[in-house]
Parts: C-alpha cells; structure tokens; sequence
C-alpha cells in the first residue's frame, strides 16, 4: 500500500519508500507539460477577433527564437498576443489552448488608443530583446510605445517554440484589457 506525502511526514520518521515516494512526486511536478496545438488562424479569429498586428515573439538572454506574436482584439476590447506560426501548406497557424481564455490579465493599455503596430523594446545590448511594445496612436494623433507585460499558462498544453535546434522555450500569451 502506498502512503501520501502527508502521512510519510506524520510518522516519527521517513522510511525510504516515503522519501521514494516524495522524490518522484517533486520531479513529475517539474517535467515538460504537452505542446498546445496550432490551429488555422481563421478558427482563432472567431474567438478572440480578427488579427491587428504582429511582432516577434520577446526573448531573454540572446535566446530568440524567431518566433512570431500575433495580437487580437475581441469586441469588448480585450487584445490578447498568442504565438503565429507558417504551417507546411503556407498558411498561418495559431497556438492559443483552452486555457489561455480564463488566463488572468497581464496588462493593461489605454482604452482610447489604437494598436497601429507591435515591437520588441531595445535593451541597450545584446542580452535580449526587452519586453513586447504596442505602438499606439491616441484619438488626437499622438503616438507613443508602451512596453507590455505577458504571461505563462500554469496548466494544461503549452506554446513552445517552433523550431527545436536550440533551448526548448515556452512561449508567453497576452491579455491586455482597456482602461479609460
């Protein structure tokens, strides 16, 4: 009979096969969850609204991947970034699992602005790409960047990088709501 991690610690003291047991529990919890699946860009704009604008994907530590971000506007104003990728046939693909959709908001931006483009902020040097920009334009014309903050899916399938030759690297989503 197996004992949990809770009764292994209400003993006097662990026994082997309870530290065997907790060792095994802590190095599943880390192990790689699945890649989420790409799906055709049309399918995505039905949920989260037709594409605006993309970019590339913010890297760390000279770690880019190429990858690319696309962001979406849903009709209450909501703009999400989920990685775009070309499938095989040429057409674009799309990584966004179920989650992502009662993933919490990682950002915010100004409700009266319009996301016109998207860019990577420099760093100064070569360590990284800094964080996603929006390009913004406000209703007198006025344009101005504002780095956003993203986000990692804590369950389920995750967005990886496409192309494997260098570090395997998750890939963030974006939920920026509009504020006035």
């Amino acid at each position: 009979m197996q004992r949990s991690s809770l009764e292994c610690t209400l003993r006097r003291g662990p026994t082997w096969p309870c530290l065997v047991a907790l060792f095994l529990t802590a190095c599943t919890s880390h192990k790689d969850r699945a890649r989420a699946a790409y799906v055709p860009l049309t399918e995505i704009e039905n949920i989260f609204g037709p594409l605006i604008t993309a970019g590339n994907h913010p890297t760390a530590n000279q770690m880019g991947t190429g990858d690319r971000l696309g962001l979406f506007r849903d009709p209450a104003g909501t703009i999400w970034g989920l990685p775009l990728a070309t499938a095989a046939n040429g057409r674009i693909v799309v990584c966004a699992p179920n989650t992502v959709r009662d993933a919490p908001v990682t950002d915010h931006y100004p409700a009266a602005s319009t996301v016109i483009g998207a860019t990577n902020e420099p760093t100064g040097w070569r360590g990284g790409t800094g964080k996603l920009e929006l390009l913004l334009k406000d209703r007198q014309g006025k344009i101005e960047w504002q780095a956003v903050t993203g986000s990692s899916i804590d369950t389920g399938p995750e967005c990886w990088a496409q192309d494997p030759p260098g570090p395997k690297q998750q890939l963030l989503y974006y939920r920026l709501a509009p504020y006035e």
